[in-house]
């Protein structure tokens, strides 16, 4: 009988987006797989037959106590059911309340994907503090079990989290990122013609949308013909969520070209010049993986994550976070020095080559499952 995979994510557009390939090399190595999340109008369902679908009651915000319960409960349901013989665990809810689950239904082993430290490890103040505090100690519940693998995205979130949870470092991996396609991706050389800065995320101010905006206008205001891509879409569901009053405000200038939700990253990535990503923290963003195996230069914040994926002065550049001026500065500077610009792009190129191929990622993954189910 085959081994049977359990994975459990909080949006199956995350999923189909960062961990589908290793789901599929999974399945193709004889694994059956089985796909746990809250239900949603997910654009991707085509690309999910061939494996078991389980839904759950899973919000993605936390501050209903008696919601969190009937969460806990509905993911304790779905894994008894299954019974799989490994877990992959993909966000914050599932990572905790699976991981307080495998022991109590003594799965065999489990795989703890932790994307990135969001608002709790960003803001300051009491509020913060105490979801801190709270989020630590759970993890650290959840990270109890022996036979279970953490994989950080990056050095910083590794750091924090295995000094607030005594997490054994026996028990970490370190991957960087969910990997890129790079056949998808491939390399192109940059557009002739008025240059294009494109950013490409959810509608949510710890992505640093307010800053590329502000960016956008302070170039303009500087008379320089640039023009500003922004891809996706608002998100309701975050903390640090875009307000439609702010999002209505934007529309109405010509300061940043919306474009929406889009499939065709691939393409828009090749009319553009330059990506930028001035994030407050990640975990380690797919959009720069893949914009560097477009060949694409790269301007992103100075924070956990992003630093990861730039080599400064090679790739890209790293500029101070929430500051719209440095941001545009750095644009600016960029985009007048033409010779600079292709450098990055071949050595960006060059990166992803070396170190975010998707099936480098792939095979990491699939190495840790199999060390779990032979432990």
């Amino acid at each position: 009988m085959s081994k049977k995979i359990l994975y459990i994510v909080n949006d199956i557009n995350f999923f189909v987006s960062h961990r589908l390939e290793i789901a599929l090399s999974a399945k193709k190595e004889g694994f059956q797989i089985h796909v746990a999340c809250p239900r949603s109008d997910y654009k991707f369902t085509n690309k999910l037959q061939g494996f078991k679908h389980h839904l759950i009651s899973l919000s993605r915000s936390g501050r209903n106590p008696l919601k969190e319960i009937y969460t806990f409960f509905s993911i304790f349901r779905v894994i008894k059911k299954v019974n799989p013989d490994l877990m992959h665990l993909i966000t914050i809810k599932p990572v905790i309340y699976g991981g307080m689950i495998s022991s109590i239904l003594k799965i065999h082993g489990v795989v703890s994907s932790v994307p990135g430290l969001g608002y709790s490890f960003i803001h300051k103040g009491l509020k913060a503090m105490f979801f801190r505090f709270l989020i630590s100690f759970l993890y650290k519940l959840a990270f109890k079990r022996d036979s279970i693998r953490v994989i950080f995205q990056n050095n910083d979130d590794k750091a924090i989290l295995k000094k607030l949870t005594k997490l054994d470092v026996s028990k970490i991996a370190l991957m960087k990122g969910s990997g890129v396609d790079l056949k998808k991706f491939s390399f192109s050389t940059l557009p002739k013609g008025k240059p294009i800065v494109s950013m490409a995320s959810r509608l949510q101010r710890d992505k640093g949308v307010f800053e590329f905006f502000e960016a956008a206008k302070i170039l303009r205001e500087r008379k320089k013909e640039i023009e500003f891509y922004f891809i996706g879409e608002l998100d309701s569901f975050y903390a640090s969520k875009i307000e439609q009053e702010d999002f209505k405000k934007w529309k109405k200038t010509d300061y940043v070209k919306f474009l929406g939700f889009r499939t065709d990253i691939n393409d828009l990535f090749k009319e553009s010049t330059i990506i930028v990503l001035p994030s407050y923290r990640e975990g380690f963003p797919k959009v720069l993986q893949e914009a560097a195996a477009c060949g694409r230069p790269i301007i992103a914040s100075d924070v956990p994550g992003c630093r990861e994926a730039i080599k400064e002065g090679k790739t890209g550049h790293l500029v101070e976070p929430r500051s719209a001026t440095a941001l545009a500065d750095k644009i600016q500077e960029l985009i007048e020095d033409k010779e600079l610009l292709q450098k990055m792009g071949y050595g960006g190129r060059k990166l992803a080559e070396e170190e975010f191929s998707i099936d480098k990622i792939v095979s990491q993954h699939l190495e840790l499952y199999d060390e779990l189910l032979k432990s």
